[in-house]
């Protein structure tokens, strides 16, 4: 094994610490997050190549044959939660802007490491692949009316340049996790998924840095305002995942409704942030920095 591959499969075991260290480099770092911001795009996507290519298609396929579950998991993570958010958030005086960027969230496709963080807390990972591919290849088509209508989000990009880019980012993403797959063949890629691990783990550790830059500075400046999104941001993941678990618990095995309220409460924000990074509203660039908290913190807390 060579020193580069054993460094991923440390880091690929060490993901818990680095999570947490990750999350508040950035905080306490500001010019450590100024260096890795250019970094977002690819350090979001790399999690998602990971996973199509560590992709267990047996598992997959032992999935596939009870596609109502996966498939209604993408209709609810796509379509169910926005609209359930945006009934509940009609009674409550928020900011539009900040009542906007939860329900935009909540209209994302689940975040495209959940495969990952499925396989850290023991959960179905299968299954979360299998919501995650297909609800993510919609997201083009999902996200941009979703986010300009029913949110009324301010993105300076029309509905259809959003979804062209998206789209170039997931095909973009498959097509290289396919080459890959195939230059490593059946047998390399089975001694090479620490390593991969570990490139998944760098992904997510890179991104939590970078997208705090400016954090520090608003936190600093507008300790209510950044106080209260965490509060917000806590609320929407953990609601969110409650929710589904509790519906599904009476139908589904625990390990199977966790699966889904996993994928159903982690949201992917930042796909939608790297694809609009040049037109990103200021309020933008501070939720989705927020909202890394619970995603890097609760699996530590779940795990």
């Amino acid at each position: 094994m060579t020193p580069a591959a054993s460094a991923l499969g440390w880091i690929g075991r060490q993901s818990s610490p680095l999570f947490f260290v990750a999350v508040f480099a950035g905080v306490l770092l500001p010019p450590l997050a100024r260096l890795l911001q250019p970094l977002l795009l690819p350090a979001i996507l790399l999690p998602f190549v990971v996973a199509l290519v560590r992709l267990d298609l047996a598992a997959l396929g032992r999935q596939a044959r009870r596609p109502w579950l996966a498939l209604g998991l993408v209709l609810w993570s796509l379509v169910g939660c926005p609209f359930l958010v945006a009934l509940v958030l009609q009674s409550l005086p928020l900011d539009p802007d900040i009542a906007a960027l939860l329900v935009t969230t909540a209209a994302c496709a689940p975040l495209m490491a959940s495969g990952a963080l499925a396989l850290l807390l023991g959960l179905d990972v299968a299954l979360a692949l299998l919501v995650v591919v297909p609800a993510t290849a919609l997201v083009p088509f999902t996200v941009p009316p979703l986010a300009l209508g029913l949110a009324g989000i301010a993105i300076d990009l029309p509905a259809a340049a959003l979804a062209l880019r998206l789209a170039l980012m997931v095909l973009g993403s498959a097509a290289l996790a396919a080459l890959v797959r195939r230059w490593l063949g059946p047998e390399r890629l089975v001694t090479a998924r620490p390593g991969l691990d570990g490139l998944a783990v760098l992904g997510f550790v890179v991104f939590a840095v970078g997208v705090m830059d400016g954090f520090t500075m608003t936190a600093l400046a507008r300790p209510a305002l950044v106080g209260g999104i965490v509060v917000a941001v806590f609320a929407l993941n953990l609601g969110l995942q409650a929710i589904t678990v509790l519906a599904l618990l009476p139908f589904l095995p625990l390990r199977t409704a966790l699966t889904a309220g996993l994928v159903a409460g982690n949201n992917n924000l930042g796909l939608i942030l790297a694809a609009v990074i040049d037109t990103a509203p200021p309020a933008m660039l501070i939720f989705v920095a927020t909202a890394q908290f619970p995603i890097y913190l609760l699996p530590i807390v779940q795990r």
